[in-house]
């Protein structure tokens, strides 16, 4: 399938943008990122608040009193992105799903590496395990949901305690620093140049290789929590998330995969400009129901 036109007005309003990454480059697209997320609409919710989850910072989404709580782990390559930028799209998800949602405001790189995002995740998981009844939600069953870097946190966590969660929304994930990254794929959503200075900010040389950082190198997968993985047409992360899909499927795990045909890196997240995002929102929805359903 050819681009879908959503996907093309995406990349024809992004532009094509190959400037190399540096600190001051990362600190405007930060700033720039967070402006425009402040300025856009946001849905109004029964109870938002900011907490400490432990020293970690975090924001709590939550629709109605009493509901099911989920983690939220937003992407941007470890380095990008924030409680603010993820602001308008947690409202949504929230609001669509009737899950209330705890987003975790992780330390990012380069200037905090591996493993200091992810234990930061690990702790916020622990932390909502421990605190939901305070706050009136419900984590008694407690699923993960994340997109692309944030998708690779959860998964990491599977890796070391696959305890943490109860299930793993994966949204477009990278889970292999090795794996090839075809051009053929790349565009100004997400390119390989772009991917690869991500995984070097996040994870240096041969950090890598840890099966937390590349859960695709992990050897115990039969362990992880059920999973739902969503791969993007157009995407160069979408090989090695299918590929990791299958790993998971041929361990045993209970695992739904799919490709978003004609979709780009970071869809998910924007629902008022794909007609994707909201389906896929109804299904990770459904799923949580589901899942959560079964454990009662």
């Amino acid at each position: 399938m050819t681009l879908h036109p959503q996907s093309r007005a995406l990349l024809e309003a992004m532009g094509d943008d190959t400037a190399p990454m540096t600190p001051e480059r990362v600190a405007s697209i930060r700033s720039a990122a967070r402006e425009a997320a402040l300025a856009a609409d946001r849905i109004g919710l029964d109870h938002v608040i900011d907490v400490d989850a432990d020293g970690v910072p975090c924001r709590l989404y939550r629709p109605r009193a009493g509901a099911p709580v989920a983690l939220y782990v937003h992407g941007g390559g470890w380095v990008l992105h924030d409680l603010e930028t993820h602001d308008p799209f947690c409202r949504y998800l929230a609001h669509a799903t009737g899950w209330a949602l705890l987003a975790v405001d992780y330390r990012r790189a380069p200037e905090h590496p591996f493993p200091a995002p992810l234990d930061d995740v690990q702790t916020a998981a622990s932390w909502l395990r421990q605190h939901d009844r305070e706050h009136r939600v419900d984590a008694s069953f407690l699923p993960a949901i994340g997109d692309s870097a944030g998708a690779n946190l959860i998964a990491g966590l599977c890796v070391r305690d696959p305890r943490a969660v109860d299930f793993q929304a994966l949204l477009y994930p990278p889970v292999d620093r090795r794996a090839a990254l075809p051009r053929a794929l790349s565009n100004a959503a997400l390119g390989d140049a772009g991917m690869h200075w991500f995984w070097e900010a996040y994870a240096p040389g041969d950090l890598g290789d840890h099966p937390e950082v590349s859960p695709a190198l992990a050897t115990n997968l039969a362990s992880h929590p059920a999973a739902y993985v969503v791969t993007n047409e157009h995407d160069v992360l979408r090989d090695q998330a299918e590929a990791y899909a299958a790993q998971l499927a041929e361990a045993g795990v209970d695992v739904l995969a799919h490709r978003a045909l004609g979709m780009v890196h970071s869809f998910w997240r924007q629902p008022e400009g794909f007609d994707a995002s909201r389906s896929t929102v109804t299904i990770v929805g459904a799923l949580l129901d589901a899942h959560r359903s079964r454990r009662r």
